[in-house]
């Protein structure tokens, strides 16, 4: 079984973001908090697609932004 099909299939964004009948996650509600944050704690990207209403956006973008999320608490 391979980890990044598996988990590229999963969402657990309670927002996710609609573009062009694509959805993505979003990576700002709790729920997609906390899954950046154990693929952080993984050491490995998260093979979900982001997107804020703007676009796409990159793992290392969402990667940031939970981090300094995350050093708030």
């Amino acid at each position: 079984m391979d980890f990044d099909t598996v988990y590229a299939n999963t969402n657990t964004s309670y927002k996710p973001i609609n573009i062009n009948g694509t959805w993505y996650s979003d990576y700002k509600s709790a729920s997609s908090v906390e899954r950046v944050e154990a693929f952080i704690k993984l050491g490995r990207p998260d093979p979900v697609q982001y997107a804020t209403q703007d676009g796409v956006v990159s793992w290392d973008v969402v990667k940031t932004e939970v981090e300094k999320v995350l050093e708030s608490v």
